[in-house]
């Protein structure tokens, strides 16, 4: 009887934390959108460069900012990702940039309760397909 009462106590503790787990999954903001996507599926499947930073509280060690660039070396990735800003571009606040040497810069900055994110692509050419290489920064700023 003993051993009936034991397993039925973890059961019940083993539900209760399933439960909460899945509650606290359930209650974390999802931000992610196409850009996001693009860079990690690209970061770990193309032919390029990618680089993560993240900065912490020392104290608390809580993510205080999360840096990523991935570099594009091919037309064909640039004009995707330009394709996927432009999709966002209704969810923030989006500008796209041209300078006097054909310097491209796509800026899209999204506001959420918990973090803020800001998006930049960059490449110079008139036309991405030239085959100039360009570079996606990501840069999420937690809030407190």
């Amino acid at each position: 009887m003993k051993r009936y009462i034991f397993l039925w106590l973890i059961s019940l503790i083993a539900a209760a934390n399933l439960s909460a787990q899945r509650t606290a999954r359930s209650d974390a903001p999802r931000m992610e959108n196409r850009i996001d996507r693009f860079v990690d599926n690209e970061s770990t499947i193309g032919q390029s460069k990618f680089t993560s930073v993240v900065e912490r509280d020392p104290e608390t060690r809580e993510v205080i900012r999360v840096v990523k660039v991935r570099e594009l070396t091919h037309g064909i990735d640039i004009n995707a990702c330009q394709e996927h800003f432009e999709a966002e571009s209704k969810t923030g606040r989006f500008s796209h940039n041209i300078d006097a040497d054909d310097r491209h810069t796509l800026l899209l900055a999204v506001e959420g309760e918990r973090q803020d994110r800001i998006y930049m692509l960059q490449y110079t050419g008139k036309r991405p397909m030239q085959g100039h290489d360009g570079k996606v920064t990501v840069v999420i700023k937690m809030r407190k």
